[in-house]
């Protein structure tokens, strides 16, 4: 352990603060009624999330990422048996079995098992050094595949489609040969008509041609991607102003504070605003790939690349479903989107890297 070692991350802590501090005003804005406070109901939850989620980044930052590796596989197993139990057990919200209800609260366990994930491949590959074989590299496709088959059973696709990412950018950082990529690949495309015809819901497969076409189903399937592009569209260059978003406050645009929440960003902040939220994800994500050029081993170099491409890929994923040029599947945008389980496992997985980055002072 090392608390009191140093005094941490601070510029990946301050971005990380920016974002959850205009996700607590963006879901505010996005719920807010007249008359009433300033921070709404679902904004003041959201700033609870936003503490919380501090509190896990600064124990998990202070404590060492050899330490939090040891254990990873204890972590990995019970994260199993949860997603295992949740489909049997779990009382269905919006049609999938994802969530621990305690009243009160609700937790997403697939959530924060991205960490995980992204810790126990990172322990995995950083176990042998050399190019990645084809037997390390079906294994390391079991320590990613197995959580992702587990969290498609509740179902919950958008959430499984962040691993993807994941996958691909540790093994190329673990040696994987150029040819063993392309083949992946194929064999990705020789599946999706599999996915397609044998996989997929009636309407799953709407949302995908939603993309092509929102005006196929405009009352239906397109309603939010036609009604988050006007909202879009509607902010201009500067916006139109915090809580003044038409679309919103007139209930125009579905799943405003979740999924949608960078739609009512661009309708209130505008293009201004929307700049400034990515300008400081790709900080973010920048420096974690710098923590991984100066990490002082291979478990660390993993960590941080296996944390900002998920993350990358997630925050992609719902920008392109906001803009329509990806189907409507329930990504979450990390920390802007209402919902704890997300933000604290963004800070979880951070604090990991923060722990990666501070490490590299420590002797091994």
């Amino acid at each position: 352990m090392r608390f009191g070692a140093d005094a941490g991350d601070r510029p990946t802590l301050t971005m990380l603060l920016a974002l959850g501090v205009i996700g607590v005003i963006a879901v505010s804005s996005a719920t807010h009624t007249a008359g009433s406070a300033l921070l709404s109901h679902a904004g003041w939850r959201q700033l609870v999330y936003l503490l919380i989620g501090i509190a896990v980044y600064f124990v998990v930052e202070r404590i060492d990422y050899h330490d939090w590796a040891d254990s990873v596989w204890f972590l990995y197993g019970a994260g199993l048996v949860v997603l295992v139990a949740l489909p049997l057990f779990a009382r269905p919200i919006n049609g999938a079995r994802a969530w621990i209800d305690l009243g009160v609260l609700r937790i997403q366990p697939s959530e924060p098992m991205k960490a995980v994930v992204v810790l126990a491949a990172a322990a995995f590959l950083a176990s042998s050094s050399g190019r990645l074989s084809f037997m390390r590299l079906v294994s390391l496709g079991a320590v990613v595949g197995v959580p992702m088959m587990l969290i498609a059973l509740q179902p919950d696709l958008g959430t499984v489609l962040t691993f993807g990412p994941l996958f691909l950018a540790l093994a190329w950082l673990a040696g994987i040969r150029p040819r063993v990529l392309v083949a992946l690949f194929l064999i990705g495309a020789l599946l999706a008509p599999v996915l397609w015809f044998g996989v997929l819901h009636d309407y799953q497969k709407e949302r995908v041609l939603t993309v092509l076409d929102p005006e196929r189903d405009p009352s239906g399937t397109g309603y939010q991607v036609i009604q988050s592009r006007i909202a879009i569209g509607s902010g201009g260059f500067a916006g139109k102003g915090l809580f003044r978003g038409s679309q919103s406050r007139l209930d125009f645009l579905p799943a405003r504070q979740t999924d949608f929440v960078l739609a009512v960003i661009a309708e209130e902040a505008g293009f201004v605003g929307v700049l400034v939220v990515f300008g400081l994800w790709a900080g973010l994500l920048f420096r974690a790939f710098r923590t991984a050029t100066v990490a002082r081993d291979r478990l660390g170099t993993f960590i941080a690349v296996g944390a900002a491409s998920l993350w990358a890929g997630q925050i992609f994923i719902n920008a392109g479903m906001v803009a329509g040029i990806l189907p409507t599947i329930g990504v979450p945008l990390p920390l802007l989107s209402y919902g704890g389980s997300s933000v604290i496992a963004t800070f979880l997985a951070f604090g990991l890297v923060a722990s990666v980055r501070t490490g590299r002072y420590v002797n091994a």
